[in-house]
């Protein structure tokens, strides 16, 4: 772009460095921080964010907590930010910290923030914390938003209460593919195999679209379970009656599984498929 002649502005930088953190391009983010530093994009809090993201992906995590550091003015953005970046680097007690921190501080948290916390509690597996939450989600009406929703439903499950993720579900005013494949998740988590196998199938009958996350899910849980017919069903449906791209990992899991049952024969036809791709 700058070799053409164009000068990328604020908004070109903060929407070029998430991709830069998807791809954990550390190299050309680096760049995109020095640019910003030499045209006085900073401190802006989008940017800041947005590099304190591509520094925890990228596995630099103390450049992400030197920037949050600098800040004197924070905002809610920046403190989920704080957070995300422990949570990428699998320091959840630590982010738990930061979330204390950032309710002493009187910011309250939004619907993105919320969603962190209950990722924090569904890996701590800390059930009254996450009731707690679940209780201020009830209040704030974020239970509508499908992501908050789907977060708070696969809480319950990895701490073991599947009667609440199921009660928790059930009250959602809207539901969607993320949602039913958080109880999904929800079920097979508890080693409720054939029950979560039974949800993909209430959710198909009551026409809401599985997606590749959910395909994903449930091909796993076959796979797990042993559940050869099944999975066999249900890549069918993922790649002729819906379309969805089949992945080498997700061809390596029906060919492993048939071979395991000895159907030898439609492993081979499977490996012959995936040489396509």
């Amino acid at each position: 772009m700058q070799q053409e002649g164009f000068k990328p502005d604020l908004v070109t930088v903060a929407t070029v460095l998430p991709v830069c953190a998807e791809l954990k391009d550390l190299k050309r983010g680096k760049e995109i921080h020095a640019y910003a530093v030499k045209n006085c994009f900073l401190p802006n809090v989008s940017i800041i964010s947005s590099l304190m993201v591509m520094y925890s992906k990228c596995g630099i995590f103390k450049y992400s907590r030197r920037l949050f550091d600098g800040m004197e003015q924070r905002n809610v953005i920046l403190w989920t930010a704080m957070i995300d970046s422990y949570i990428d680097n699998g320091c959840l007690y630590e982010a738990l910290g930061v979330v204390r921190s950032m309710l002493l501080s009187k910011h309250r948290p939004d619907s993105v923030a919320t969603a962190r916390i209950l990722t924090i509690c569904n890996g701590l597996k800390n059930l009254k914390l996450g009731k707690e939450i679940h209780g201020q989600v009830l209040k704030k009406d974020f239970e509508s938003i499908p992501f908050v929703a789907s977060e708070i439903v696969k809480m319950y499950g990895h701490c073991g209460a599947v009667d609440h993720a199921k009660s928790a579900f059930n009250i959602i005013p809207v539901k969607g593919s993320m949602t039913w494949t958080a109880i999904i998740e929800a079920y097979a988590y508890n080693g409720m195999y054939r029950d979560a196998i039974d949800l993909f199938d209430e959710m198909r009958s009551k026409d809401f679209t599985p997606n590749h996350f959910t395909f994903q899910v449930v091909l796993s849980i076959c796979d797990r379970a042993g559940f050869v017919n099944d999975a066999c069903r249900i890549f069918h449906l993922m790649s002729r009656v819906y379309k969805v791209k089949v992945s080498e990992e997700q061809y390596s899991l029906i060919i492993g599984l048939l071979t395991r049952f000895g159907r030898v024969k439609e492993a081979q036809r499977f490996l012959q498929l995936s040489s396509s791709l």
